[in-house]
């Protein structure tokens, strides 16, 4: 991440694209109210936009003031919201004074702005139950939303049993496949040392339908198409004229 300020945002942004780059990440440091200072920024995002041909994404954590939603309609092509019903998540995690239940009307109101908003949830967390993947999984699907990302939460203090842990995490995404009748799409945010055990089994399963920085041996085993572009990202023609790394294909069989 690159930090910026509102006099330095076009300047970077500028130097950026000068430089290849065809999409940004807006993301905090957020308020103590869980909210994106994003306010400076929007004239700065009128102008990038209007200059520059890119695709912008944004944690705007929790949102719901219609102005500023409504503003940013046309300037931001994606929401990556961070949605829980967890109360650990909220006041142990995040720090947040408040119930779950405002991430639910920060939501409802981004939904309603009509902007595109891809709710992001734990597959797996040492202190989330099924009951609460379950809900979110309830809440998001009856608003309508049809794709989602999960990840999985890296503990920087402990290393967990790697074939325990993908099995765990596996189970919950069968769940969410059966479940929840769109996209599913797994994370960035993964520990590195279950991608060998996880992803194939996701990918030959069928259980996501994009898999971030998957592993490598899944690129080479199963036909697909590789983006250098965050998993949220809709693959319009522009985005695939943009960010198309390449197709891979199976090798033969040697048999």
């Amino acid at each position: 991440m690159i930090h910026v300020s509102p006099h330095s945002f076009i300047n970077i942004v500028r130097e950026l694209y000068a430089s290849g780059v065809r999409g940004l990440l807006l993301s905090g440091g957020f308020r103590s109210n869980g909210t994106l200072p994003i306010e400076p920024y929007l004239d700065k995002l009128r102008i990038v936009k209007s200059e520059f041909n890119l695709i912008i994404s944004a944690h705007l954590g929790l949102v719901t003031n219609r102005d500023i939603l409504y503003c940013l309609r046309g300037l931001i092509d994606i929401v990556d919201y961070e949605f829980t019903l967890s109360s650990f998540i909220v006041n142990y995690v995040r720090g947040f004074n408040f119930s779950p239940e405002r991430y639910v009307k920060s939501l409802v109101r981004i939904i309603g702005s009509g902007l595109r908003v891809i709710p992001h949830v734990y597959a797996w967390h040492p202190e989330i139950n099924k009951d609460i993947f379950r809900e979110e999984l309830r809440v998001i699907s009856d608003f309508g939303i049809e794709e989602i990302t999960l990840l999985t939460y890296i503990d920087p203090f402990k290393t967990y049993e790697p074939i325990k842990l993908a099995k765990v995490v596996e189970s919950y995404v069968e769940y969410a496949r059966r479940v929840f009748p769109g996209r599913i799409y797994m994370g960035c945010m993964r520990p590195g040392y279950i991608k060998s055990l996880l992803d194939p089994v996701l990918v030959s399963r069928g259980l996501v339908d994009r898999v971030a920085n998957p592993y490598y041996k899944v690129l080479r085993e199963h036909p697909g198409e590789i983006y250098d572009a965050c998993c949220s990202v809709q693959l319009d023609h522009l985005v695939r004229e943009q960010f198309l790394v390449r197709k891979t294909y199976k090798a033969p069989s040697s048999e």
